[in-house]
């Protein structure tokens, strides 16, 4: 029996809203849908594709943020570099009380490895140059002052609440869209139950709202993890996972070199396969596809092995 999954990815989802939507503008009325109907699924469809965008947009604000902080940061970590340039000729090379006093941190007169260190550092400084103004270097090339401090200080915590605003909005947009999303998902699920109640299994119209009909049997899904190694000379060993609804497999190949396109050597049961009389040095190309009653998957991906 063929089942009708909602899809997990948003774009998936979307398109078979749309296609579900598009069934009930044609079939509605003939079908006799009451409670899910074209004009509430539109609205969730409408509501989720909004919030997206607001998700979205967000996003970039984010991006943008960060980008702000990062310059910020670098701002601060070269004034920083600049002011234990100049501090390094009052105090000296080796950490004392001084360099203390002066607010760098770790017992170290190196620019502090963390961002919060960096940023408090430079209102350390700030204090540390306005009660000792005769340390500053003034010179627009190379400025080591209590007001370059201030400057750094700021831009930098400005920066990291604005990031942290950021990352609040996107969140709360996020909840939205996950919420707009779900009861998209509870809408779809409802009109899925509600037409199984008012078609027949096999009814031809359930194509129309892009779902499967129940009595239909489903293809099986493509095998995947194919695995392909050599066995005795001329001999390859395959193996690949049990893919949903198929009830056998066959095994194509393509002796490189000697066959213009793959064939199939083999149609097996379990999800494995021995095959021989492949010659030896033989490069050959290995596919699998499942089948059932309703028909074969698309053929899983190619592995190429060198027989021994």
């Amino acid at each position: 029996m063929a089942s009708n999954p909602i899809p997990t990815g948003l774009p998936q989802l979307l398109a078979l809203a749309e296609d579900m939507a598009d069934g009930l503008d044609a079939h509605e009325v003939s079908v006799g849908v009451k409670q899910n109907t074209e004009v509430v699924l539109r609205a969730d469809i409408t509501a989720v594709r909004a919030a997206e965008a607001e998700f979205g947009d967000t996003k970039t604000g984010k991006a943008a943020a960060n980008d702000t902080l990062r310059i910020a940061d670098s701002n601060a970590r070269a004034f920083l570099k600049s002011a234990r340039v100049v501090l390094a000729k009052v105090f000296g090379e080796d950490y004392d009380s001084a360099w203390e006093a002066a607010g760098f941190p770790n017992d170290s007169t190196a620019v502090p490895a963390t961002q919060e260190e960096r940023m408090n550092l430079c209102a350390a400084l700030d204090t540390h140059f306005t009660a000792h103004p005769t340390q500053e270097v003034a010179d627009p090339r190379f400025k080591v002052t209590a007001a370059e401090a201030t400057i750094r200080f700021e831009a930098l915590s400005d920066a990291r609440s604005a990031v942290h605003a950021a990352s609040t909005l996107a969140a709360q947009k996020k909840a939205v869209r996950d919420a707009a999303v779900e009861a998209l998902k509870i809408r779809m699920r409802g009109l899925i139950s509600e037409l199984s109640q008012l078609l027949g299994d096999s009814d031809p119209r359930w194509d129309a709202f892009g779902l499967n009909a129940p009595g239909a049997v489903a293809t099986p899904d493509t095998p995947e993890a194919l695995v392909v190694t050599p066995g005795a000379p001329g001999i390859l060993l395959a193996d690949w996972a049990d893919a949903r609804l198929a009830t056998r497999y066959r095994v194509w190949i393509q002796i490189v070199g000697i066959d213009t396109e793959f064939r199939p050597v083999a149609t097996v049961t379990d999800s494995d396969a021995t095959l021989s009389g492949l010659g030896s040095g033989k490069t050959v190309r290995v596919r699998v596809t499942a089948l059932n009653d309703a028909g074969e998957s698309t053929p899983s991906a190619t592995v190429e092995v060198v027989t021994l």
